[in-house]
């Protein structure tokens, strides 16, 4: 059975069975001989000096070079149209004579990004294509392991064990009435649509301290809604730290949650195609050179950094100079800021006037593939048009299958109806806006 197919049974094992075997579960993610090896080389990478991490880092952008050239078909003709022979890398900077990978590049690629080896096990997944376009993504099966290690090592600086902290995640995800229950990180996941609902505070808590959780994870924009409906009704729960992902957040409402919760607040930046992670402090953002590569190309703004990366960790899509949408700002003291990946103040209203912010309305389903672009335009608080600008027809069985999927993870807080449209609009400046919120404030 392929990997895919393993992922989805894993998916729909009731919960009841997965919290019985639950230890399980954790040990098989935990005590993985990948998940193991790469956390032992990130303990021996981070005591390394810097001169041993960049060769070590070398080392690792040199193999997965000379894989790309040898099984890749794209890479293979790149490669020798610039008569570039990854054997004889010596520098990190000798990569800049290969152009840039842009997603619209990597989509139109398709199987000629993928690797020709048919021994590597590997799963799909998609971008969440919010930019615009969507990519489907191969990944090797062993890069699970490979990816958990490095986001709970970085997680374990703050108490973190991987075998016995157990978490709640607020993001776009809604598999269960009430939560998701993920054995492997020993996580619940909880929509934020529950926290639009009226009188979901006391069981949302109830969950939560039944299950255990101590550290809190997912979108800041949900985490802050959370901690607002704390704060009003004085509620307190035991949380160790919050960590959030996939938006920025405000240093502002950064020390309001940490003034609700009562712990540190961190941050961590990542995306699906896993070519490019980095820890994010209050003092700036560190790109971990054990995972990946990465670049920082000057854009037309002063100071502003686009984000280029090679990634590690998987070679079934090897991901080489891949540009990224997101970029980074350089301070006067040298310091690193993430502004990409940041929450936009463009937002949808739920029916009970709640704001929605781009992460819960991302699309994560395999019909991505024949649409183009997609977004959203609100003229009514509670209604909204999914406007789907096709790259190739979509059967009426793949419309009704986006319906259900989106009508699902909204919960009947928003009535969204799709509408096949030739483009979508953009702003005076012709920038594309996941949203377009034509409700009067």
């Amino acid at each position: 059975m392929s990997t895919n197919g393993l992922k989805k049974i894993y998916e729909k094992i009731p919960k009841g069975i997965k919290y019985a075997f639950a230890p399980i579960f954790i040990s098989l993610m935990v005590k993985n001989k990948e998940f193991i090896k790469t956390w032992n080389e990130l303990d021996q990478f981070e005591a390394s000096s810097k001169e041993e991490q960049e060769k070590i880092q070398l080392d690792k952008l040199k193999e997965i070079l000379i894989y790309a050239y040898e099984n890749v078909p794209y890479y293979k003709e790149i490669f020798d149209k610039q008569n570039f022979d990854p054997k004889k890398v010596e520098s990190l900077e000798d990569i800049k004579v290969l152009p840039l990978l842009e997603k619209s590049d990597a989509v139109s690629l398709e199987d000629r990004l993928y690797s020709k080896d048919d021994t590597l096990k590997y799963y799909k997944t998609f971008t969440g294509g919010s930019s615009g376009q969507a990519l489907t993504v191969l990944l090797d099966k062993d890069s699970i392991y490979r990816e958990r290690a490095c986001v709970t090592h970085f997680l374990s600086k703050f108490g973190y064990d991987p075998l016995k902290t157990k978490t709640v995640a607020f993001w776009g995800h809604n598999k269960d009435e009430d939560y998701y229950y993920s054995p492997l990180k020993n996580e619940i996941v909880i929509s934020p649509f529950r926290l639009f609902k009226n009188n979901q505070l006391d069981s949302i808590c109830k969950d939560i301290e039944k299950f255990g959780a101590t550290f809190i994870m997912g979108y800041p924009s949900a985490i802050y809604l959370f901690a607002q409906m704390l704060e009003k009704s004085n509620k307190k729960l035991n949380i160790k730290h919050v960590v959030y992902y996939a938006e920025n957040c405000s240093p502002e409402e950064k020390k309001y949650i940490e003034k609700v919760f009562g712990c540190p607040v961190d941050s961590y930046y990542g995306h699906t195609e896993r070519a490019c992670f980095a820890e994010i402090y209050d003092s700036g953002c560190i790109f971990n050179d054990f995972y990946g590569y990465t670049e920082l190309l000057p854009t037309e703004i002063e100071n502003e950094y686009k984000i280029v990366c090679t990634g590690f960790l998987s070679k079934k899509m090897p991901l080489i100079r891949y540009a990224t949408d997101d970029v980074v700002h350089i301070d006067e003291k040298g310091a690193m800021h993430l502004v990409g990946h940041k929450r936009s103040e463009i937002h949808l209203l739920s029916k009970n006037g709640q704001k929605i912010f781009k992460g819960a309305m991302t699309l994560h389903i395999e019909e991505l593939k024949k649409i183009k672009r997609y977004q959203y335009v609100q003229n009514e608080i509670g209604k909204v048009d999914l406007c789907i600008v096709q790259n190739e027809a979509l059967s009426n069985d793949e419309i009704e299958t986006i319906r259900k999927y989106i009508n699902r993870r909204c919960e009947n807080l928003l009535d969204v109806q799709l509408k096949i449209v030739d483009e979508v609009q953009l702003t005076t400046r012709g920038k594309f806006n996941w949203a377009v919120n034509n409700v009067k404030k």
